[in-house]
Parts: C-alpha cells; sequence; structure tokens
C-alpha cells in the first residue's frame, strides 16, 4: 500500500480526489520542514498540520493521518511513497528521502469547462508544422503543463536552441504553489480572456524569458514552444526577446498578439496535434 506524503495549507478538492486514489497511511509535514521553505512558513492563512490532521480524520478521507516530525521519519523506510508533485516536495525528497521510492503525483484541478467555448481560433493563414520533431517538443511542452498548479490553465513552454531543448517553464503562482489556494486567486473572478493581469501566476513565457536572463541566454534566434497561443502580455516580452519562431498548438481567447508577432517579424507556426 502506498504512504502519502504531503504539504498540506487548504483542503479542497483536488486533495480529496488525491486521497480517495491514495486512501492507505498519509503524513503532513509537520512544521519543522514547513519552516525551512520560508515563503510557506509566512502563509498566514495556511491550516496548521495539527489541524489539518483533525480535519482530515473527521472526513475520514485516508485509513491513517499523522503529522510528520523527524522522529517519525523512520517510519517511512522501505515504503512506496506518493508525493504531490510540486516544489516543498521535491525538495523534502531530496533532502531527507534520498533514494527511496517515490512516485510524484498531481493533486489540483482543471478548471477547462468555460474555455472551449471561449477560445478563438488563430489566423489559417499561419503555417501548420507536422514535423516529428515539433510534436516531440510540443509534446514535452504538454507534460510541463501538467505541473500547474493553476485552477484555469495549464500552460507549458519550452525554449529550443540549435535543436535543443535548454529551457522548460510552467505557469506557476508565486511565491509558492499553494498561495492561491491559501488566499484565492484573484483571476478566478473574471470570465476567460478578462483582466489576464490579475493573477497570482506567472506565465509560462515570461518565466522562460526571466529564466534566460538569470543564466545568461541569450534567446537570440531562438524557437518558443507554447502549448496555448500566447497573451497579449506575454507576446510583447517575446516580441523583444530575440525569439525568431513561436510553435503553438492551441488557441487563445485573446489574438491582439498576433499583429504583434507579425510587426516584429517572428514567425508564427501551429504544431498539428
Amino acid at each position: 500500500m502506498n504512504t502519502v506524503v504531503a504539504y498540506i495549507p487548504a483542503l479542497h478538492q483536488g486533495y480529496i480526489n488525491f486521497f480517495k486514489k491514495y486512501p492507505g497511511k498519509l503524513f503532513i509535514l509537520g512544521s519543522n520542514f514547513i519552516s525551512e521553505h520560508p515563503r510557506m512558513d509566512r502563509d498566514i492563512r495556511a491550516i496548521a498540520p495539527e489541524e489539518m490532521k483533525k480535519i482530515i480524520e473527521s472526513l475520514s478521507l485516508v485509513q491513517t493521518v499523522s503529522v510528520l516530525t523527524n522522529e517519525t521519519l523512520k517510519n517511512l523506510k522501505d515504503t512506496n511513497i506518493v508525493m504531490p508533485d510540486e516544489d516543498i516536495s521535491r525538495a523534502f525528497s531530496e533532502k531527507y528521502l534520498p533514494g527511496s521510492n517515490i512516485k510524484f503525483d498531481t493533486t489540483f484541478l482543471r478548471w477547462d469547462k468555460c474555455i472551449p467555448t471561449k477560445q478563438q481560433t488563430p489566423s489559417p493563414e499561419r503555417i501548420i508544422s507536422k514535423d516529428e520533431f515539433d510534436k516531440k517538443i510540443m509534446k514535452e511542452a504538454f507534460k510541463e503543463a501538467g505541473k500547474s498548479s493553476d485552477w484555469w490553465r495549464h500552460i507549458g513552454g519550452m525554449i529550443v536552441k540549435d535543436g535543443k531543448v535548454v529551457l522548460a517553464a510552467h505557469n506557476r503562482p508565486l511565491p509558492s504553489d499553494h498561495v492561491h489556494n491559501i488566499f484565492g486567486d484573484p483571476r478566478s473572478n473574471f470570465d476567460a480572456g478578462v483582466n489576464i493581469e490579475i493573477s497570482k501566476f506567472l506565465h509560462s513565457e515570461a518565466a522562460l524569458i526571466a529564466e534566460a536572463a538569470k543564466k545568461g541566454i541569450s534567446l537570440e534566434g531562438a524557437s518558443l514552444y507554447v502549448t496555448t497561443f500566447p497573451c497579449p502580455v506575454c507576446a510583447k516580452s517575446i516580441c523583444v526577446s530575440g525569439v525568431k519562431k513561436v510553435y503553438y498548438s492551441e488557441g487563445y481567447s485573446l489574438l491582439d498578439a498576433e499583429d504583434l508577432f507579425k510587426t516584429y517579424g517572428i514567425e508564427l507556426i501551429q504544431v498539428e496535434k
């Protein structure tokens, strides 16, 4: 039977589904582990591990639930562990569970209900790629998108230079993967394509450009692969980044970006699924 180890600052339907999938033992990361990540520790509305334990027990969501401490770490030895696929889980596993058999799985909801009816298909004049390399990279971009904790959209992106992926990113909230579960995301008050700048999330394209700057990677002549056509805000950054080709898979509800790309001579290519 699998043993779940997780940081749980707030209980939502994604976690409930997760516990139904793995209904055995649950260890909630204790305060001593959370305090190692200051941005998590500053989430003042997060429910304390001991209180979360009581809540989960009262709902009978799993067979047993405990708060994990330094003293109880030994209970995880020689067990099959499942953890939510997020930054705090990976940091914890690298430090405290090296060599352990760990499966990282997603806990988050996908709020896709309204999106299909709101999306607009970009211009049919755009180039369509059936190239196997492009399909392979886009497939990897969708895998990256699956790491996102966004309720609204899961978007992944890749920077490719000289035929190699040099950077990968997905849309994520700052400062942590859980901030929107604790405080909520003001973006959720608006329909698709409206007030996209009012969000706690960093878009994948912006994350890629920022990471390239941080690592000193020039984007001059690079190609950007992104699962969803970039929003106008990201398009502006892409236009001045040096990227020369943008590959995408799906449309987006705001297409002002298309004119910007044309103005800056950036080639737009839709990758056939």
